[in-house]
């Protein structure tokens, strides 16, 4: 008995090993790759309302925007919020343990919908969008292709 524990405990710390190895290098690569996610490399690509406090105005001058009114956004002021404890350490862990943990129960799934777009449909599988983020700023959000 004790050898099948001394092995199960083994082959848990590769796991984890392997696992944390995987998760330390893709959170390395993705902090170097950042720059091209916001845009930080095409400056017209960039929101200029980025770290602004907007408003709303309506002017039937403007042409209708995508809620069916005319208007536009004008900045105020700028954004005075900062973080706190929770919201900056706390939940991003959280947030990080949960996602990481849902693609690694879901990747079968997802290698599976992959596969079913390619069968009928060759073509790149992943798109992108531009989506806004915190603070306005735009960013590239990758996502699958519907069939």
């Amino acid at each position: 008995m004790s050898n099948d524990n001394k092995k199960i405990k083994k082959i848990m710390a590769i796991t984890t090993a392997v696992i944390g190895g995987a998760y330390i290098a893709l959170r390395i690569i993705g902090n170097k790759k950042k720059g091209n996610s916001v845009y930080s490399n095409e400056p017209e690509q960039q929101n200029k309302m980025t770290g602004k406090k907007v408003v709303f105005i309506q002017d039937d001058k403007d042409p209708v925007n995508a809620d069916g009114v005319r208007g536009h956004l004008e900045a105020v002021g700028g954004i005075e919020y900062t973080q706190g404890f929770y919201e900056k350490y706390v939940k991003r862990a959280i947030d990080v343990v949960l996602s990481f943990g849902g693609l690694v129960v879901l990747s079968p799934i997802y290698a599976g919908i992959a596969l079913a777009i390619v069968i009928d449909d060759p073509g790149p599988v992943l798109f992108t969008q531009k989506r806004v983020g915190q603070n306005k700023e735009y960013f590239k959000l990758h996502n699958l292709r519907a069939a």
